[in-house]
This record gives C-alpha cells, structure tokens and sequence, in this order.
C-alpha cells in the first residue's frame, strides 16, 4: 500500500484516515498504512557505508539479529523470561530430572551462559564425584594442586606436618551423616577447578591481576574514559569454553548439596576450617556465626542466623573458585567486594536456600560477573539488596546473574547493575515472584555519577534495570567494545521500578538491554533514556505483559519511553491494564536520526500525556536523509520509523488527538519520500502478534 490514503481530513497539523481498524493484525495495518511491512524494519549495514561503526568487536550473537528484525526483540526477551519463570518455580527447584541437569543449573545457563557462549548446550554438568569421607576429598584437593600430603626424609615419615591426622581430628565435630556430602562437594569443586585453570592456560598472571583491579569499568569504560589494553589480550586468549563448564560444575555442586543437606535436620552449632592451597574450607553448624571469606574457597553453613564478611561466594585473579551455600537463617552479608557471587576471572557463587536475608556491598558483588561467572542465588525469603557500583546482575566480558526465586524484595544501587550488560557481558536480575522494588539511585549528590543529559538536575547515571553499555572509542582512542546484554526479568507481583538516567530497558553502542515484567500493576519512574530507548547503533525494549500500569518519565525528561535516536531500536510493549503513559518532552513512539522507536498497548484505558505541538509515534526528518549527490552515506540509504498502536479500550491523549483515530505525516512532508515514517493508530479491537517472521527476501517498498 502507499503511503499516501485515499480518503484523508486535515487534522491538528498531521493527515488522518477515515480508517481506525481491520480485520489482521493492528501492528502489521499500521505498517501498511505507510507502505511497510515488519520485514522493512530494521538494517542490515552495508559495508561500504562511509562512517558507520565498523569493526566493533564482542558483539553477542543476538545483536545482529536484532538490529535487522526489531520485533524479535519481544520473543528473545520472552524466551529469557519463561527460562526464569519455569526454572525458578519453588515447586521444582528441589527436584531433579533423573538424566541432566536441575532447575537452578538450567536456569544458570539459559540467562547467563548461553548469551554469552554457544558452544554450551545446558544438557548436564557431568559430575562425577560421589560421597567422599571429608578428610579424603580435602586430601584429593592437596594432592590436585601439587602438594603432598605425606612428608619423609631420612626415610623416616615426619612427625608434622600431618594433614592426615589433623583432618581426621578436625572433621569430627561435623555429624558423621553429613561429612561424605561435604566431602562430594570439594571433590566437584576440585574437577571445576581444573577447568578454571584451563580456561585462562594462555593468560598470563599479571594480566590477570589487572584486570581484576579494574574495579570502576561501569564508569570508565562507557565513553572511552580509559583504554585498558589488558582486556583486549585476555578477550583474545581465555579459553571461553572451559570458563562456563567450570561455572556449571560449580552451581550444579552446590545445589545438588543444597538438596542432600535439606534432610540433615537439625544440626548442632560447630565450626571446621581448614586452609588449603586454593583457599579456606569454612564449614559451620546450626548456631549464629561470624564468618569471615576472606580467600575463602568453600563456606557452608547449616543454619542459624548469620554475619558474613568479606570476599564471600567470590573468586580472584590468584584464587579462580569462590563459593558459599547457608541453608538456613536470617542472614546478613556484609562486604566491600568483589563479594557475593562474583566471578573475578573466574567463577564466583553464592547459594542462600532460605531466609529472610540483607545483603550489603560497596561494589563488584550479588551477581557479577568480570572475566568470569558470578552467581547470587536466593530461594526464599524477603529479601534486601543494597550495592552502590557494578552488581546485582552486572557482566563485563563476563557474566553476571542475580537469581530471586520468591519472596518480597527490594533492590537498591547507585548505578550499574539490576541487569546491566556492560562491555561484552551479560548481566541479568531475575525474580521470580513478590511484590517487588527495584532503586538505582536519581541524586547524583549521593552516586557521583551526574549525567550531562539532565543538566542542572543532579540526575544520576543508572546504567541500570535491563541496560546495556558499550564503549563508544570513535571519539576518543578508537578502541570500540560493543555492549554486551543487560536483563531484568520479574515474573511475577505488582511491583515499583526508580531510577534515573540509560535504565528500564534501554540500549546503547551495540548493546541489548531488556526490561521484561510478567505481571502485577506496576510503577515504572524513570528520567531521561529510559523505559524502552536506545541511542547510538543498539537495542532497548521493555515488555510488560499484564496489569495496570504507571509509565513515567520525570524530572525535565525526554528521550524516553519508546524513543530511539542514531540507528536505536526502541520498543515499550505493555499489553493488557488501564495503563497512563507520561514524557515532559519527547517520548511515545518518537524516532530521530534513523531509528525503529515503536510504543504498542494492547487492551484497557489508556491515558497519554506528552509536550505540546508532539503526538505519538513521530519520526523527525533530518536534510542528511536526502543528502545523496551521487554519494550515499548510512543516512540516505536507511530506513525509519516512529510507530503508535493502541487496541482496545477508551483512551485519552493531550494535544486533542482523538480515540479512534489514525494519524501519519503531513502530505507536504518530505518524510515519506526518503523513507522515514510516522503513523499513530488507535483502534477499538484487534491483535497484536510478535510471532518471527521467516527469513525472506526484504520488500522492494523500501530501500536498504
């Protein structure tokens, strides 16, 4: 169909059909009342083109794809959060499917692993230990890492040293019944081991050490503030694979002695620690305990109501395996980090089974994931969360993941985190149910962190609440890292998300940011770059599927709520609810500089407010559309589009747009004719349908 109707009134500036509605789908006859179809959304960059961002490298395998099919943005972030949801289901984490893998090990990878790394499948960590005496499996450990455990000279057994002896006085005052589970346990841990080590044979220790420094990359990294040439060595030399193998033998140990452990009952209060060549062994029983991590290798605690210090569930560049499980209690976790869950090139994790729990952090902590795998895994209670820099869900070229799996939760940081894929990470926050509160923290008074977008304002970088960041050199040294896949999944409760700056579902330099929220009348407060927006070559969607719902953006706010800039996709999908909608300055649907920004609201009343003289789904021209003089740039030879659809419902909007209504560009504008579009349709009833698309030849309606 053409983009010019038939039948059209003058109306407030803009053409207006006399159609509202059909029989197909709502979003496929809004396209067409442009002349698109949804294979016309979306780049595939041609190489040639003068000053597109070439060679950028660490870009997931998801991004491409996204970028050229921007509606497959709603079934990636779905297929994420039906992972959480089936897998984080209390009524099957305890259960253990008789071939491969559990629940939690699934879980791990789908959110975790296998954005990052294909080459994993997520079938079966191939364990192997089985129940091993204490004091032989930490014996094992010495002998794995090269030191003997029986010292003769003269040929004469020496008196002491005898770790033999000392074990097998230590281990008695753990119960008898529970020693050759503990003893599984560090034999596991010694097999991952082994494949830590292997995945960082060709990085050279210094190097490690580096980067495992680096404890400010949220920072430094985003605009090309610092060049860290260690990263891009190690980017080329670590052995991936054995990295993620490690850290599913990891989590898959620890949680199967979770579950053998649940029918210990009652334990009396003890404590076993013993120092190895990898790191502490602290073992403790039922009572109220104070533990320290530091170089810690493996804590289990049984029980009570405890206080934990330190670099807890964390690993480092001279001790690659960090790892806790509490199975009982109200506990508090107390640390300055990297801590609770965090894989510092390499595995990192931290298992609380039950309890109402407080977590506190300065940085690097509850999911994150730096060269590595950090896991924090809670599965009950109602939680506190509290980080000020990089967690709770934070990947640089790692992976970081922060599991909720029930309860009433909240979440605070001061920026990224809560789901931030930073360079080539991937960082996911996933709760599974509870009425839940997410904060990343507005006054930059408090985080430092001022952002130049809301000068005057002292609004706060977040980074944070399904983001992505990548490294944008091509001002500065040219070093250019795509940002990797930021995640925020909420199954389920009526929950509140708070934030300021690049948060809630927001993309930028070649990275994927995804806020999905299952179900629950939710709050969404964001400020500028927020709720389903992307600048600069990226990818930014927020899904809410049911309830009614709050969009706000605050503050002096623009550039939110569906708005995409500069070669961004741009999705805010929100279907079913009485849902309001609010942007002080541009915002619903509005793309600029070629760009898919698209805001769908399927069912319910729906109220939109917005700034004057705007109306939803815009897309500005810009003269560089048409600037082609027998040399065509990235600009000319694009297309674009900034899309509203609602279906359903009795809706209210500002600038006296009615309910009902269709309304596209001007027909003297010169939008249509360099193919970037504007159409906003409501309608009474429809569908909406977010199935892929088949791979086709793209419509010849539309140049590339």
């Amino acid at each position: 169909m053409s983009w010019k109707r038939t039948i059209v009134v003058m109306c407030l500036g803009c053409c207006v059909s006399s159609a509202a509605g059909g029989e197909g789908d709502a979003l496929d006859e809004a396209l067409a009342e442009v002349g698109m179809r949804r294979a016309d959304l979306g780049w595939r960059p041609k190489g040639w083109w003068p000053q597109y961002p070439a060679n950028i490298p660490y870009k997931l395998r998801c991004f491409d794809a996204l970028l050229s099919a921007p509606l497959d943005a709603v079934t990636f972030a779905r297929s994420l959060a039906r992972s959480a949801k089936d897998h984080l289901d209390p009524a099957v984490l305890d259960t253990k499917p008789e071939r491969f893998g559990g629940h939690l090990y699934k879980a791990v990878h789908a959110l975790a692993v296998n954005p990052k790394f294909g080459g994993l499948r997520g079938y079966t960590a191939n364990l192997t230990a089985e129940d091993t005496p204490l004091d032989e499996a930490i014996l094992a450990l010495h002998r794995a890492a090269g030191r003997p455990t029986k010292f003769v000279t003269f040929d004469t057994v020496s008196p002491y040293p005898d770790p033999a002896g000392d074990l097998n006085r230590g281990v008695a005052v753990i119960p008898e019944s529970i020693r050759p589970v503990l003893g599984r346990l560090v034999m596991n841990i010694v097999d991952a081991h082994r494949w830590v080590e292997l995945a960082f044979r060709n990085v050279e220790m210094d190097k490690r050490m580096v980067v495992a420094g680096r404890m400010n990359l949220g920072e430094e990294q985003t605009d090309a503030l610092d060049y860290c040439s260690e990263m891009d060595d190690i980017a080329g030399a670590w052995d991936q694979a054995s990295l993620w193998y490690a850290g599913g033998k990891c989590v898959q140990a620890i949680d199967d002695a979770r579950m053998a452990l649940a029918d210990a009952g009652d334990v009396p209060p003890f404590a076993f620690d013993w120092e190895t060549p990898w790191g502490w062994i602290r073992i403790r029983g039922g009572g109220p305990d104070v533990v320290d991590g530091t170089n810690a290798l493996l804590i289990v605690d049984l029980g009570g109501d405890d206080r934990y210090t330190g670099s807890v569930g964390a690993s480092a560049a001279g001790r690659p395996i960090g790892v806790l499980l509490d199975c009982g209690g109200d506990d508090a976790y107390d640390s300055i980090g990297p801590a609770q869950g965090a894989g510092v090139c390499g595995v990192g994790v931290l298992m609380d089974a039950r309890g109402d729990d407080t977590y506190r952090a300065d940085r690097m902590a509850q999911g994150l994931g730096q060269f590595g795998l950090g896991v924090c895994a809670d599965l009950n209670g109602d939680d506190t969360y509290f980080v000020k820099y990089s967690g709770q869900g934070c990947g640089y070229f790692g992976s970081g993941l922060l599991i909720d799996a029930a309860g009433k939760d909240s979440y605070r940081i001061w920026a990224d985190g809560q789901g931030l894929g930073g360079v080539a990470g991937v960082g996911v926050l996933a709760d599974r149910s509870g009425d839940d509160r997410y904060e990343a923290v507005r006054d930059a008074k408090i985080t430092g962190r001022g952002s130049y977008h809301s000068e005057g304002d002292d609004i706060s970088v977040s980074n944070a609440q399904g983001c992505a960041m990548g490294r944008r050199g091509d001002g500065a040294d040219g070093h250019s890292w795509a940002g990797g896949l930021g995640a925020l999944l909420d199954s389920q409760g009526s929950d509140r998300y708070v934030s300021g700056n690049w948060s809630q579902g927001t993309g930028y330099w070649f990275g994927t940011g995804l806020l999905h929220d299952g179900s629950g009348d939710d709050e969404y407060h964001g400020v500028v770059w927020s709720q389903g927006s992307g600048a600069h070559f990226c990818v930014g969607a927020l899904i809410d599927e049911a309830g009614d719902d709050l969009h706000i953006a605050e503050v002096t706010s623009n550039n939110s709520l569906a708005f995409g800039h500069d070669f961004a996709v741009a999705l805010l999908v929100n279907l079913g609810g009485n849902d309001t909608y609010e942007v002080k300055q541009s915002g619903i649907g509005y793309s600029i500089n070629r760009s898919v920004a698209a805001l769908i609201d399927v069912g319910g009343d729906d109220t939109y407010r917005g700034r004057a003289g705007d109306r939803p789904g815009m897309a500005i021209f810009d003269e560089r559309f048409r600037a082609r003089d027998g040399v065509s740039g990235y600009f000319s030879d694009t297309s674009s589009v900034g899309l509203f659809v609602d279906v359903g419902g009795t809706d209210t909007y500002w600038s006296g747009h009615a309910d009902n209504g269709v309304w596209t560009d001007e027909a003297s504008s010169p939008n249509p004719l360099e193919r970037n579009f504007s159409v906003g349709v409501d309608r009474e009833n429809g569908a909406v349908s977010f199935r892929p698309i088949p791979e086709r030849t793209p419509s010849r309606s539309t140049a590339r």
